[in-house]
């Protein structure tokens, strides 16, 4: 499998699970915040694991496979968490869905390029 197919992959199920998302934010007004809240606890959680994995890894490929999952995860976390600061503050669930989109869309782009980093140098972030 290639970095291109990793792409196409990765890029359509972000897209499909953003649509899930939309749909389900329309059918529970209060399903964006509790959503929110869950993933960014549960991604922290991952992500403080992956540190310590980090460092108990002595392999380098695996420290640097875990450290780009890693950075993954925290730079996930942080999109999450300022969902739930400006998601009180919107009146109209069209800013969210706009506001969510496009914090997806750096989701999608910074896995991209840590996936295109990682193939680079010949290391697999897919198995974990």
């Amino acid at each position: 499998m290639n970095l291109f197919d990793n792409y196409k992959i990765f890029t359509i199920s972000n897209v499909i699970m953003g649509l899930v998302f939309s749909a389900l934010y329309f059918i529970t007004s209060g399903f964006i915040q509790y959503y929110n809240l869950v993933y960014g606890i549960l991604t922290l959680a991952i992500a403080i694991w992956g540190i310590g994995r980090y460092y108990l890894k002595n392999v380098e490929d695996d420290k640097i496979r875990v450290g780009v999952q890693t950075a993954w995860l925290i730079v996930s976390f942080a999109l999450g968490y300022i969902s739930i600061i400006y998601a009180p503050v919107l009146f109209t669930k069209l800013e969210i869905i706009v506001i969510e989109s496009i914090l997806s869309i750096i989701q999608i782009l910074w896995g991209s390029v840590l996936l295109a980093i990682s193939y680079r140098k010949g290391y697999s972030v897919i198995k974990v």
